[in-house]
C-alpha cells in the first residue's frame, strides 16, 4: 500500500515492550495521524495514552485485570494464552478492520493465530510487523531464555526455534514490512527494514532529580541490570575492584528491581551508566533513558565488532558500544576522560531525544507506508554472520550451538534456507558437538 492519497488511519497493537508501542502512538498524534493502540493483557506497567479512542481504553484495561487473574499460574496462563486472549483478538479484529488502513503489529501479535494477515492483505491494507528481541532472536543465542546446557533445555531450544522460524515465515508472507535489527533477522527470508534506523520511539518526563551529596575525586557509576546474569553483572562487579584495586576512586551503584524514578533519579546524579556486557544493541532500554538526561553508557556486546558493516557512522547509536573482553578498558575511559564522556553525553542525548523521538519514528513508519523510504534502509538477513548472540558469553554460546546440533542435528538451528550461516554454527560449535557425542558413547 503505497501513495496514499490521505493521512492513513493506524491501528497498533498488541503488546507493549518498553514502551515502544505507546511511544509510536504518540508520535502519529504529534503528526496529526489518527492511531490506536490497543494492548491485550496484563503489563506492571500500566501504559495507557490520552488521546486513545474511549472503547480502546476500555479493552485495554478489562483486558489487563483479566490478564493478571490469568496470569496467575501456568494452567491459567494457557487458558489465557490458547483461547481467552484469541477471543478479544476477535473482537478487537471487528472493531477495527474497516476503521483502519494500517495494521502495526508487534512482539508477534495477532488477532487469531495470523489467519488475519492474508484478510488484511486481500483488503488492501498495509501490514507492518515489529520485532522487538527474543521474539525473532533465535532461541539457542538468547542467554535471556536459555542458561545451560542441559537436555531439556537444549529441546526448549529446539522447540522454540523452530516456533520462531514458523511465525517469521509467515509474518515474512504476509506483511509489507517488517521492523527488525540486523543481529536479530537470522530466521527473515526477505530484506527488513533496519530497526536501527527506523528507531527505538522514547519520550520521558523531564524533571530535575535532588542532587545528592557526592565524595570528592570520586566517580559515580551506575547499573541497574533487569536480570543480573545475562546482563553480566558479576562481571562488571570485578571490573570495578580491579579498577579500585588501581586506585580508582569509584562510587558503585547497583539498582535491581526497584521503581522506574529510583532509577531515573540514580541516572542523574551518576557520571556514566555501565548497561549491559552481552548486548546486540549499542542502546537498549537502560542506555537510552540514560542517554535522554545526557548520560553516556558503557555496553559491551559482541555484535560490536560487525555493527559498522549495516549502518554507517552518523546512524549508529552513540555509547561506548564495546566487546565483552574490553570492557575494563571502556569503563577505565569513562572514569579518566571527563570531557569525553561529557561529549558522548551530549551526542546521546541529543540522538534519544531528536533522532529517536517518537515523532522522528513515526514519521520514518510513514515513509515505509507511503514508499517513500530510502533504499538503504531495508537490510538483507542472508547476509548475517553473526554468531555470538546476546546475554551470554561467546563461550556459552557455542556450548549452546553445539549441544542443539548435537541433539536435533544441524537442521536444528533452523537455517537450511541460509546454508552458508547454518554450515559456521555448526563449524564454530564443532568442538562441543564433538565432546557431547564422545559422552553419549561413553569415549
Amino acid at each position: 500500500m503505497t501513495g496514499l492519497k490521505r493521512n492513513p488511519r493506524v491501528f497498533i497493537g498488541m503488546r507493549e515492550i518498553a514502551g515502544y508501542y505507546r511511544s509510536l502512538k504518540k508520535g502519529f498524534d504529534q503528526l496529526g495521524v489518527e492511531s490506536v493502540f490497543v494492548c491485550l493483557g496484563y503489563n506492571k506497567f500500566r501504559y495507557e495514552i490520552e488521546k486513545n479512542p474511549g472503547w480502546a481504553r476500555v479493552l485495554n484495561r478489562s483486558s489487563e485485570y483479566v490478564g493478571y487473574f490469568f496470569n496467575r499460574n501456568w494452567a491459567l496462563r494457557v487458558i489465557w494464552i490458547g483461547f481467552i486472549q484469541n477471543v478479544y483478538g476477535v473482537i478487537v479484529f471487528l472493531l477495527t478492520f474497516w476503521r483502519y488502513d494500517v495494521f502495526i503489529m508487534g512482539s508477534v501479535s495477532t488477532f487469531f493465530y495470523f489467519l488475519e494477515l492474508p484478510i488484511l492483505r486481500l483488503f488492501g491494507k498495509t501490514v507492518i510487523h515489529v520485532f522487538n528481541g527474543s521474539d525473532s532472536r533465535p532461541a539457542y543465542v538468547n542467554g535471556y531464555v536459555i542458561q545451560n546446557q542441559k537436555k531439556s533445555t537444549v529441546f526448549t531450544a529446539i522447540v522454540l526455534a523452530r516456533i520462531q522460524k514458523t511465525i517469521i515465515t509467515i509474518v515474512d508472507r504476509w506483511a509489507n514490512f517488517i521492523i527488525n535489527i540486523p543481529p536479530q533477522s537470522y530466521f527473515h527470508s526477505r530484506p527488513v527494514a533496519n530497526g536501527y534506523i527506523i528507531g527505538f520511539p522514547f519520550e520521558k518526563e523531564d524533571f530535575v532529580a535532588p542532587a545528592i551529596e557526592r565524595k570528592k575525586n570520586t566517580t559515580y557509576i551506575l547499573h541497574a541490570p533487569s536480570k543480573p546474569g545475562p546482563k553480566g553483572t558479576v562481571v562488571f562487579r570485578q571490573i570495578i575492584e580491579s579498577l579500585r584495586k588501581k586506585g580508582h576512586q569509584i562510587e558503585w551503584i547497583e539498582i535491581i528491581g526497584r521503581p522506574n524514578r529510583e532509577v531515573i533519579e540514580a541516572i542523574q546524579n551518576c557520571d556514566f551508566v555501565v548497561d549491559e556486557l552481552y548486548s546486540d544493541m549499542p542502546l537498549a532500554l537502560f542506555a537510552v533513558e540514560a542517554a535522554f538526561y545526557g548520560k553516556p553508557a558503557v555496553v559491551g556486546g559482541y555484535y560490536a565488532e560487525h555493527i559498522g558493516q549495516v549502518l554507517s557512522e552518523q546512524d549508529v547509536p552513540p555509547s561506548l558500544f564495546c566487546a565483552p573482553n574490553s570492557a575494563e578498558a571502556a569503563i577505565e575511559k569513562m572514569i579518566v576522560d571527563p570531557e569525553y564522556r561529557l561529549n558522548l553525553g551530549a551526542r546521546a542525548k541529543e540522538f534519544v531525544r531528536n533522532r529517536w523521538s517518537p515523532k522522528q519514528v513515526a514519521g520514518r513508519v510513514l515513509k515505509l507506508i507511503d514508499g517513500t523510504y530510502p533504499r538503504e534502509w531495508m537490510y538483507d538477513p542472508s547476509t548475517i554472520r553473526y554468531l555470538e548472540g546476546c546475554g551470554h558469553s561467546a563461550e556459552q554460546g557455542r556450548k549452546t550451538a553445539g549441544a542443539v546440533v548435537a541433539l536435533g542435528g544441524p537442521g536444528a538451528l533452523c537455517l537450511d534456507d541460509k546454508p552458508e550461516l547454518r554450515d559456521l554454527f555448526v563449524q564454530w560449535s564443532a568442538v562441543e558437538t564433538k565432546s557431547k557425542l564422545q559422552s553419549e558413547i561413553g569415549a
